[in-house]
């Protein structure tokens, strides 16, 4: 069957949410042409300086090789951390990121848990487990490394950090935050995230209109090298973004293009609400950790990363916390 697009070549992948049948050169040039005009809207052609926070995963390689086709490598810079998780962070996977993104031109800024924050994940997590502490491994993981990828990003004087979160992730967090009720965390998302903080470095999701799907069979095309083991701890521990994940993909493949309208209906209405907060006091600066010194909560007077290493014994305080 032919390609709908260019007419000539032979068709490869079926786009269910188009309707479309594309050839491989019309699939990775349909990626692109999206991740561009998503990078438009959020700003990233004007910038001077963007991290890139890569993990190694596919979505990391199509972060890199979709910006780098329209954006100067030297004004892209990455940034890793290895987490620390026993069977899961492989070196070799590491060296292989570096070699594609020395390929494009992108330097690479290698860091860990352990040197930044003292532990690796799993000291974490074996420490609060023993302190009785209910708290996922995704909890430690994903305020450790918002936190650190902030700091790099101030670091080099990065004007957005992007990240690799896919269609998937997006859509997922908008529904998970509708579920807690939390609608000042949710108006942060969009297309055009709030800034609550002068120490924040803008967060921005380029690939935020593109399914997994579609990141995986791009990352095929391009035959990249990438890390396919997912974490140990997702899997031992299935979380609530675990369980909407799977009832998003049913939502999908009974109505395909639902997860687009999805996200762009929450684009539409998520502008007006930003719009009405911003007139009041409930989106004023975000106080300080008095621990730390980074950005915390409305109402907290230390960050969750503190508190969480405080009630694992990991951190010695004479702050009090609830």
């Amino acid at each position: 069957m032919i390609c709908d697009v260019c007419r000539i070549r032979e068709a490869e992948i079926y786009q269910s949410h188009t309707g479309r049948r594309l050839c491989r050169q019309c699939f990775i040039e349909d990626i692109r042409k999206r991740v561009e005009k998503e990078a438009e809207i959020i700003g990233l052609k004007n910038a001077k300086k963007i991290l890139l926070a890569v993990s190694g995963g596919k979505d990391s390689f199509v972060l890199a090789d979709t910006l780098a086709s329209f954006i100067d490598h030297n004004k892209l810079i990455a940034y890793n951390i290895v987490e620390g998780i026993h069977g899961y962070n492989r070196k070799d996977q590491l060296e292989q990121l570096k070699k594609f993104l020395t390929d494009l031109g992108i330097e690479l800024i290698e860091d860990s848990f352990k040197d930044s924050v003292g532990y690796t994940l799993d000291e974490m997590v074996k420490s609060s487990m023993e302190k009785g502490l209910n708290v996922s491994a995704c909890t430690f993981c994903g305020g450790f490394r918002r936190k650190l990828i902030n700091n790099a990003g101030r670091m080099v004087n990065a004007d957005y950090v992007a990240t690799g979160h896919n269609l998937d992730d997006e859509v997922q967090s908008i529904v998970i935050n509708l579920i807690r009720g939390d609608l000042i965390r949710l108006i942060r998302f969009g297309d055009k995230p709030l800034k609550l903080s002068s120490k924040f470095v803008l967060r921005v999701k380029p690939l935020r209109k593109i399914y997994e799907w579609e990141t995986t069979m791009y990352a095929y095309y391009k035959g990249y090298n990438f890390q396919e083991v997912e974490c140990p701890y997702i899997t031992t521990r299935p979380t609530l973004r675990a369980k909407v994940r799977e009832l998003l993909y049913i939502l999908e493949e009974i109505k395909p293009g639902s997860l687009l309208n999805i996200i762009e209906e929450f684009d539409r209405i998520s502008e007006n609400v930003r719009k009405e907060y911003s007139t009041t006091s409930e989106l004023r600066e975000l106080p300080r950790c008095k621990i730390c010194g980074e950005p915390t909560s409305y109402g907290r007077e230390i960050c969750k990363n503190c508190e969480l290493l405080i009630k694992s014994g990991l951190l010695h305080q004479n702050f009090p916390i609830s």
